[in-house]
């Protein structure tokens, strides 16, 4: 499949979110909505994509482009805690293990999130991916993996201790049921219904930045199906020829390094605030080499990454017999 311009777009977009959200201190509440947004992206490339694919080739695939970035990002943290430098981080061989095999835990603090905590989302794409690779094995996937994923939801409503059942039966999972919904159904969504609904879940998003409750709880309703309305609606308008590309050319450029700016930011935010006053300045400055950062960790290790894995046997289709 070729590259989506508005998919790009898109990425760049819940990532920048994801930033700011972390630069206000969570007080840019609406910048949450970025991580369901690549849930929703998530959801709809699987539903486009993985259909084509075996089980095993899948799982490699997806492997390899999400787990080498976390697993050196997760290893610079222990590096650094270390030397010294992260007085308030500390690891054990346990957690590490955990936070390598994507298997959800709860710290001493009871938060359910690997060493690395940006890794609490990966946690939930690993098992999206798990799902979606059995639902392969079936002649309907896309429709197999909706239900596994709303069973895992059902049994959400049990009062589980276990931190990766709590995990594991989020409602944020209906988040890839919308993706996967979105790869099946988006043309049904008519051009000229594009933009009026782009319009409304842009709305829909910002208002939420207004929010004087928790929306975690109620997620799926506040940013999920705003979400799912965004995405319908870009792929809708470029599908009609009406996407403004030469307007977002920047931001499609940074959805390549999108995964990138999503694990490094928060580093280079606290690097930065560490040692300079907050300020407009020091806000400038931190945004900046958030980007310098993330367009560096792309082209120096996602790329080259991605690059090595395509040669790999096991990411191959196996060759059709004649």
């Amino acid at each position: 499949m070729k590259k989506l311009r508005s998919i790009q777009t898109l990425r760049a977009i819940a990532a920048l979110l994801v930033l700011f959200y972390h630069l206000s201190d969570g007080g840019f509440i609406a910048g949450g909505s970025g991580v369901d947004i690549f849930f929703l992206i998530s959801g709809f490339i699987m539903g486009t994509v993985g259909t084509r694919e075996t089980p095993r080739v899948f799982l490699t695939r997806r492997l390899i482009r999400i787990a080498p970035l976390y697993w050196l990002m997760t290893l610079a943290m222990c590096l650094a805690s270390l030397t010294g430098l992260l007085a308030n981080f500390s690891f054990d061989l346990y957690r590490l293990t955990l936070s390598f095999l994507f298997v959800p835990y709860a710290d001493a603090d009871g938060h359910i999130w690997p060493l690395f905590v940006p890794g609490w989302t990966l946690n939930l794409e690993m098992l999206f991916y798990a799902v979606f690779a059995v639902a392969l094995l079936t002649p309907r996937p896309l429709a197999v993996a909706s239900l596994l994923l709303c069973i895992l939801v059902a049994l959400g409503l049990h009062d589980w201790q276990a931190a990766p059942m709590i995990q594991w039966t989020t409602p944020m999972l209906l988040e890839f049921v919308l993706g996967l919904g979105v790869s099946r159904f988006r043309h049904i969504l008519r051009p000229g219904a594009a933009l009026p609904l782009f319009v409304l879940s842009i709305l829909l998003l910002a208002a939420s930045a207004f929010l004087t409750v928790d929306p975690t709880p109620y997620r799926v309703v506040i940013w999920g199906l705003p979400a799912c309305a965004l995405l319908a609606s870009c792929l809708s308008l470029e599908e009609a020829g009406r996407w403004p590309q030469r307007w977002l050319a920047p931001l499609e450029r940074l959805g390549d390094a999108s995964y990138s700016l999503y694990l490094t930011h928060g580093i280079v935010l606290a690097a930065i605030f560490k040692f300079l006053p907050m300020g407009i300045l020091t806000t400038l400055v931190a945004v900046s080499l958030a980007l310098v950062v993330a367009q560096l960790s792309y082209m120096l290790l996602e790329r080259p990454i991605n690059r090595f894995a395509s040669t790999l046997r096991w990411a191959k289709m196996p060759a059709a017999r004649t």
